[in-house]
């Protein structure tokens, strides 16, 4: 396997064609432009174009609110990251979906005849949405069915402000609303990392009351007494970021005793009623399931990067050949207040190694082996040879 990242801070159309195929004299099996709308051109004309200079099997591309590339990342400015890869011997299956193919795809027989691919072949999905005509967290459900064990890696399409504004192509064809994708079997290995940035605080406690996303008690008691509680146990600066934000912690597995990094799956809270004690989060919830709070801040999103490449290396001693990055748009320069943060952290554990990706307006990724949509989250796909 070889990978490759090309990328380019021009805004002239020309000089960008350049620089992205600088040296480029071979062809490809796998190809994702990942390109910002600050551009003064057209992102599908210059996506053709950049077809016709370098072959690639399966090109894809993705307009977005700022890119990642092997040494930087580049945000609120003209950019365009280009990740090559050459394959031998992995199959790799290019799909398109829209809402409409989506709701037919009700059963995993369903999806077997659409993708023609198969639990036993061990497939992993690499997907790119848009955030507004498309119902990813169904997609996410029924994948988790039908291809149990098998990661899903992308993100959510950025550039846009409203629907049918986003950009996504394949293999030449144009869309502004869906998901398309690639599916990869064969001889590579896709590991993940999924860096949610989220600490706890306080104990973990059993769901005893809800509705849909609404909790109303934890441990036969209000949800928002329970909160209160934890807080008062907690640190004056747990109290300060509790004012921005507070999050709660899906345990994945309930019947386990002690509850590690990566255990969770991170969900805000989005309202609370004092009024009844309820408290209402960003996902469904069921009685009997074990939730814990947690909080965000960039030194806790900066030390969890840190924990799981780092824990991710001890298990993967071997340099991947190629990663894929998906940022939220909420981290990078606004959260951290430095530049290229999460790509040096991720260089220092697994580089040198060709990279690239973009900011994100939701970011898909595996939790304890389950495929979730998540905010807030780096989410990383790395290639191995098999």
């Amino acid at each position: 396997m070889q990978f490759l990242n090309l990328i380019t801070e021009a805004s002239d159309q020309e000089q960008i064609l350049k620089d992205l195929s600088l040296g480029i004299n071979s062809s490809f099996d796998l190809g994702i432009l990942f390109l910002t709308p600050w551009q003064p051109y057209d992102p599908v004309m210059l996506y053709q174009d950049l077809a016709k200079r370098i072959p690639i099997k399966n090109f894809l591309c993705c307009t977005c609110a700022g890119i990642i590339g092997t040494d930087r990342e580049i945000e609120g400015r003209p950019a365009a990251s280009l990740f090559l890869a050459k394959l031998p011997g992995v199959a790799i299956t290019p799909f398109y979906l829209n809402q409409i193919h989506l709701d037919g795809l009700k059963t995993p027989e369903d999806l077997y005849n659409f993708f023609e691919i198969y639990p036993n072949e061990t497939p992993s999905f690499l997907v790119l949405s848009d955030p507004y005509a498309f119902d990813s967290n169904r997609f996410l459900k029924i994948i988790n069915t039908a291809y149990k064990g098998s990661s899903v890696i992308g993100g959510l399409a950025s550039s846009a402000s409203g629907p049918q504004e986003n950009i996504l192509i394949t293999n030449g064809q144009v869309y502004q609303e869906g998901l398309m994708g690639i599916i990869l079997s064969g001889e590579v290995k896709v590991e993940t990392v999924v860096s949610q940035g989220c600490r706890p605080f306080g104990q973990s406690f059993i769901v005893t009351k809800a509705k849909d996303n609404i909790i109303y008690e934890l441990a036969g008691r209000p949800f928002y007494k329970v909160l209160e509680e934890a807080l008062k146990s907690g640190t004056d600066y747990d109290r300060h970021l509790a004012k921005e934000a507070v999050f709660v912690g899906i345990a994945i597995n309930e019947y386990q005793q002690d509850f590690k990094r990566g255990d969770f799956l991170i969900r805000p809270v989005m309202a609370i009623d004092p009024a009844n004690g309820a408290g209402a989060i960003g996902d469904y919830i069921n009685a009997g399931q074990t939730v814990q709070f947690h909080l965000r801040d960039a030194k806790t999103a900066k030390d969890d990067l840190h924990e799981l490449l780092k824990l991710h290396k001890i298990k993967n001693p071997q340099t991947p050949q190629g990663v894929l990055v998906f940022s939220c748009n909420g981290r990078g320069l606004g959260l951290f207040k430095e530049h290229n943060h999460d790509i040096r952290i991720i260089q220092q554990y697994l580089g040198p190694v060709p990279a690239a990706g973009f900011f994100c307006a939701g970011e898909i990724g595996p939790v304890a082996g389950i495929n979730f949509l998540h905010g807030f989250t780096n989410s990383m796909a790395l290639f191995y040879a098999k």
